[in-house]
């Protein structure tokens, strides 16, 4: 009997298994390469938290502080105003992701369910809204905000938020419900229900990945947002985390290294728990609607 690497199938056997192995080594290695670039800001950040003031200036650089310390954290809270920065950015996040997911899921309920010329043309004017940087939108919404008294409030930073991620929630949510059968709604009112009510009992439970994934992309928007921070807000009590943060710079009452790097990872911390408690359900969003249609 022969040897299975023998003879011409067992040169072209270990050919594809080296191959396959070169392959693999190579995805791994870009793989590590791609961590690395993305994870070192991370970790830098985060271990230079731990340093005293003293090591920010050291002639050497060390990866790990040769000194733990959490004076950087308690100064934070103790010298700054970053607690309250911190609840009014969760304010504005949640709120304008919580008007968006409303507003936009039935609004796009509408787009497309009901397929009028008059829809398709307003579907198609939100998509250009969309396409707007901030920039060229924020002196007319700020004219608004004037005009209804919301100046300096947290009000206006939820509405303008919520305005600028509200296409993209429409657009998102209309694919998903253009997958849903509208069989299954009109089942529903068959039976009894009303088509808010079949709204709210059969579309929504099957559409919640898309909430979900969808609810992230606005979080995210609106908790790293400056622009309407800037401009729409002056008080100190009214500043979210972004425009807090960005004011410390050049002050040297109050700006430190170790402050700032604390407060970064402050920031980021929210961010990233909110990905780890939906990341199943971003996932399967996100897979989903790469395959809906239209």
């Amino acid at each position: 009997m022969s040897r299975p690497d023998a003879g011409p199938d067992g040169y072209m056997f270990a050919v594809t298994r080296l191959n396959d192995f070169s392959r693999s080594l190579t995805h791994a290695l870009l793989v590590l390469v791609v961590c690395t670039v993305v994870g070192f800001p991370l970790f830098w950040m985060v271990a230079s938290s731990f340093k005293p003031a003293s090591e920010f200036y050291s002639t050497v650089p060390t990866f790990f502080p040769q000194v733990w310390t959490l004076a950087n954290y308690r100064l934070l809270f103790e010298q700054t105003s970053f607690a309250k920065y911190f609840v009014n950015s969760l304010i504005v996040a949640f709120g304008a992701t919580g008007l968006s997911l409303v507003i936009g899921g039935l609004g796009a309920y509408a787009l497309s369910r009901f397929q009028f010329r008059i829809v398709r043309v307003f579907s198609q004017l939100t998509l250009l809204g969309y396409m707007l940087p901030e920039v060229l939108i924020v002196i007319p919404l700020y004219m608004y905000v004037i005009e209804l008294g919301l100046a300096d409030t947290l009000f206006a930073l939820i509405v303008s938020n919520m305005a600028f991620t509200l296409p993209l929630t429409l657009w998102y949510m209309r694919a998903y419900f253009n997958a849903i059968p509208v069989t299954l709604e009109e089942s529903a009112m068959v039976e009894g229900c009303t088509r808010l009510q079949a709204f709210r009992r059969v579309v929504i439970p099957l559409a919640l990945p898309g909430l979900v994934s969808t609810g992230v992309f606005a979080f995210n928007h609106a908790w790293n947002e400056f622009l309407f921070a800037l401009v729409f807000t002056s008080s100190e009590r009214n500043k979210v985390l972004t425009l807090g943060l960005a004011t410390w710079i050049g002050q040297d009452a109050i700006f430190s290294w170790g402050m700032l790097l604390s407060a970064a990872v402050l920031v980021t911390i929210p961010v990233v728990l909110f990905y780890f408690l939906v990341q199943k359900q971003l996932v399967v969003g996100l897979t989903a609607g790469a395959t809906k249609g239209e």
